[in-house]
């Protein structure tokens, strides 16, 4: 059987996390819906929910069975605890004591993952975000439907992980401290802030400072949601003005990062290739080599390894 490029395997595990994803997440949805309008369907849907997010779990250490031990490990862990939790609630039908008992088996499952990031990572930064990940856990005192919202921020998480897995964000940030972009970013907050204050004193189509807060940012980024608008003669003479200053700030910021992503990927792809070069030349024999691996940046992206 041939095996798989690196490319492809990169596609092929984003499209199983997206999808695995989006299913937990439509369930975490409907759990909720569950709970608060139909409560005789709840034993079904909490019952798909730990089984689908348990099901995840074992595809995801399939995946990492040749590349981390230790997610490998992770994954199965948790697979096994969400796997319990199906089982206790076909049992005893989504009793109360059964769906707290789930919640808790979900609890530990969240605190493994936390732990396995902070091994992997030492970063204060990712430290501190794990601890208080914990924190919260614990004044959710395992209620299922909070733990069923935290599971969605998570689902949510992870989507976004594999929407930018192939944007290099450190990329971005030296485009940030080389550019003006944060001052232009700041100064389009400004405006907003600024315009927001004024519009529901002009124009009684916008009443508070909320509505103002929405349209100006509809405005000024050229959505233009168009349920908010302005009717009288001041409002839409300063929308024009918000809108051509949006049309500035917008295009004059999408050409600083384009031209300069471009310019540090490549210095840096550059400087990868001679790196990689220099340890081919130093390491006689390492040559035939195939890197196989995923790109990414989130706690469960499958690290780079060498196959002989």
């Amino acid at each position: 059987m041939k095996k798989l490029s690196s490319f492809d395997r990169t596609m092929l595990v984003n499209i199983i996390d997206g999808v695995m994803s989006l299913i937990v997440l439509s369930l975490s949805v409907e759990m909720i819906r569950a709970w608060e309008r139909d409560p005789d369907n709840l034993t079904l849907v909490s019952i798909l929910f730990f089984f689908s997010a348990a099901t995840f779990r074992f595809v995801r250490a399939f995946m990492h069975r040749n590349e981390s031990r230790r997610d490998f490990v992770r994954d199965m862990v948790g697979g096994i605890l969400l796997l319990a939790g199906t089982a206790l609630l076909f049992i005893t039908n989504s009793s109360t004591a059964s769906l707290t008992t789930a919640g808790l088996l979900y609890t530990l499952t969240i605190v493994t993952d936390r732990v396995s990031s902070v091994v992997r990572k030492h970063r204060p930064v990712n430290i501190a975000l794990n601890v208080l990940i914990v924190l919260l856990l614990l004044i959710l005192d395992h209620s299922i439907i909070a733990l069923v919202l935290l599971s969605i921020i998570q689902t949510m998480r992870e989507i976004m992980r594999i929407a930018f897995s192939q944007m290099k964000m450190d990329v971005l940030w030296k485009i940030v401290r080389k550019t003006n972009t944060a001052e232009i970013l700041f100064g389009m907050l400004l405006l907003i802030i600024a315009f927001s204050l004024v519009f529901p004193i002009i124009e009684d189509n916008i009443p508070d400072f909320s509505s103002a807060l929405w349209y100006s940012f509809a405005i000024i980024s050229t959505i233009g949601f168009g349920d908010v608008a302005a009717v009288s003669p001041p409002g839409r003479i300063l929308s024009a003005i918000l809108g051509l200053c949006g049309l500035v700030v917008v295009s004059l910021v999408m050409s600083i990062v384009v031209n300069f992503y471009n310019e540090t990927k490549d210095a840096n792809d550059e400087e990868s290739d001679e790196t990689a070069n220099a340890s081919k030349e130093a390491r006689p024999g390492d040559g035939d080599g195939v890197a196989v691996g995923i790109i990414g940046d989130g706690d469960d992206a499958l690290p780079d390894q060498t196959t002989r």
